[in-house]
């Protein structure tokens, strides 16, 4: 049966857990759904589902219809909640409730759309859920306002016609809509409502620290897009922006993730941490990053933000999107073959901080052209080489403190094989001299001599050689590859060669292709 949980006291943060109906669960509460939540995408299967499962509960009498976890974080009035997880449903109730007071001509359902104000006292009328930035106007004007779902309708069938199905707004006109065919299908509207109020429940959990909100929501959370550290992150320090700027970093971050997806932009910020500590990553990205905040590395707010903006143009014009000025057609081509080729088919990415900051540094296209075909020199090198991650990782912070600390661009290209590169191997260690050509030359004759180099690296080390190869010999002729999704590696010969095949090549020589 219903029950509250005691408060449970972890490193100094209460968080209380209790099971609530959506009658208590709005009751004299105010929400907000904070900038680093994503939009309001649920769409029409979700919408129709949330209502067809509380009424197939009601219609099996039973007692209690679980709808999940709301994750809050108590803000400083107490009254209002950060959501943290649930903004999707507990949006959509309200979209419900709405389209319910304007069906039944029914005010009395405001009280639940709006926390009642009070002219005398000062106390303005606020609505229920402050929603995500783009639906703020659509919400007032339609959703808070007794009649706004019906002229919602007809606005957005004669007037708006948002044809952009992914955009918050139709998800907004998906709800609507849903819920009014719902309502027309409803024998009796009340009943449901008497149930949603009081048999429909959530498990409640309110923190009073955004992190232990975000561990909880890692935990917790099995539906749509996880938090990942990147929003995270972006929360943390959007915390420390002006609050008049607030919005034009949140925009300029969503364009980021649009133009690169979530994945990337979070492998950029990784990237960044691994310029700014110079050293191999010991904890989690938002630890890290905290290390750097405390450390004065870096400074949380806008440094944060205009330093992952600067790299994430840079990584998206010159790895992302390759494009470079100021050289020749033959020498863009080239770069842009070579950049996707180390993209696609090598197995690791520590080559791409260097370049980052190599280019932040110096800002100049042609070295960066020049310096990019000895960085796929050095990481090809160390890969036939059997670096490990760690040393790999090792030698791109070595190149990055030998960009920081010289002056000029051909001073990097001019030292970075200097110095021997050390491997170790247990107790073992041996240096790798790029200078020495018959070394270099014995490293990749290990690979290419291989009777298994077909398969070494799973495939991937012959398919870059071949390729890299084909670049070589086809010049700017070569980007024909690039759409091709799957590169497969074939024998030269036939596994079984009959007539001319026997005399051209010899069976110790057939052996080998």
């Amino acid at each position: 049966m219903i029950h509250k949980n005691e408060n449970i006291v972890q490193r100094r943060t209460v968080i209380e857990a209790e099971e609530v109906n959506v009658r208590d669960l709005l009751l004299g509460k105010l929400f907000k759904i904070p900038i680093y939540q994503r939009p309001f995408s649920w769409n029409e299967e979700n919408f129709q589902e949330l209502v067809d499962d509380i009424k197939d509960a009601m219609d099996s009498g039973e007692e209690i219809y679980f709808l999940g976890t709301v994750l809050l974080k108590r803000l400083e009035d107490e009254v209002t909640y950060e959501i943290v997880d649930g903004q999707q449903r507990l949006t959509s109730l309200v979209v419900l409730l709405a389209v319910f007071r304007d069906c039944l001509n029914y005010p009395k359902l405001q009280k639940w759309l709006e926390e009642e104000g009070d002219e005398f006292a000062g106390i303005p009328t606020r609505e229920r859920i402050e929603t995500w930035n783009n639906l703020q106007e659509p919400f007032s004007k339609y959703i808070y306002s007794h009649g706004g779902t019906v002229r919602f309708l007809k606005d957005f069938e004669t007037r708006i016609q948002d044809q952009d199905k992914s955009s918050p707004i139709y998800h907004l006109y998906e709800a609507v809509q849903c819920f009014k065919n719902f309502f027309d299908e409803l024998e009796d509207p009340k009943s449901f409502l008497e149930y949603l109020f009081q048999k429909v429940y959530f498990v409640r959990i309110i923190v009073d620290k955004r992190s232990s909100a975000f561990r909880l929501f890692n935990v917790l959370n099995t539906r749509g897009l996880r938090l990942t550290a990147a929003d995270v992150l972006k929360s943390l320090n959007l915390e420390k922006v002006p609050e008049g700027e607030k919005d034009e970093y949140f925009r300029k971050w969503r364009e980021f993730e649009e133009d690169l997806g979530r994945e990337k932009l979070e492998n950029v910020i990784s990237y960044v941490r691994t310029i700014l500590a110079e050293e191999k990553a010991k904890k989690e990205l938002v630890e890290e990053f905290e290390t750097l905040f405390s450390n004065k590395k870096i400074q949380k707010g806008k440094e944060f933000f205009d330093t992952i903006f600067h790299y994430a143009e840079i990584y998206k014009n010159k790895v992302f999107e390759p494009q470079l000025s100021g050289i020749s057609l033959r020498e863009k081509v080239r770069y842009q073959i070579l950049i996707d080729l180390m993209n696609r088919f090598l197995p690791f990415s520590d080559w791409i901080p260097p370049l980052l900051h190599f280019y932040r540094r110096f800002k100049d296209d042609s070295t960066l052209y020049n310096f990019a075909f000895h960085l796929e020199k050095k990481f090809f090198i160390e890969w036939c080489a059997d670096f490990t991650a760690t040393e790999r990782i090792t030698s791109s912070i070595n190149l990055i403190r030998l960009i920081k600390e010289s002056e000029k661009a051909n001073e990097v290209i001019n030292k970075m094989f200097e110095q021997p590169e050390e491997v170790k191997r247990s107790k073992e260690r041996r240096k790798i001299d790029f200078t020495n050509k018959n070394e270099l030359k014995n490293i990749l004759l290990s690979k290419l001599d291989d009777k298994q180099f077909y398969s070494l690296k799973g495939g991937k080390m012959a398919r870059y050689v071949l390729l890299r190869l084909d670049m070589e010999m086809q010049g700017e002729n070569f980007p024909g590859y690039a759409n091709i999704q799957t590169i497969t590696v074939e024998h030269i010969l036939p596994r079984s060669p009959q007539g001319n095949w026997l005399k051209i090549f010899r069976k110790k020589r057939r052996l080998t292709l």
